[in-house]
């Protein structure tokens, strides 16, 4: 049987989320580690405030990637469901 436009669709955007999430991912280790070496020389009151605003994004980030990772959980649940479904005959209802 071959596979509805909604389930190919629905697996595309997971697809795409985890690719966007990764990416985020990476972009924010790359940032980590030049925030590490510019920390080593960076001093001062506005090394402080960037510190604290820094560590604020990273926390908002870990936690924007932890609900998209929920949700890329969710979706693949419900495509596993969908598949089965129109495996036991549902799309043609």
């Amino acid at each position: 049987m071959a596979e509805t436009a909604l389930l190919s669709t629905l697996r595309d955007y997971r697809r795409q989320l985890e690719e966007h999430l990764t990416a985020l991912r990476d972009r924010h280790e790359h940032l980590e580690k030049a925030w590490v070496r510019l920390r080593d020389i960076y001093e001062g009151e506005g090394a402080q405030v960037f510190a604290e605003a820094f560590d604020m994004a990273g926390a908002r980030l870990a936690e924007y990637t932890s609900r998209g990772s929920q949700i890329a959980r969710q979706l693949e649940t419900r495509i596993e469901e969908l598949r089965q479904f129109e495996a036991a005959g549902g799309a043609e209802l």
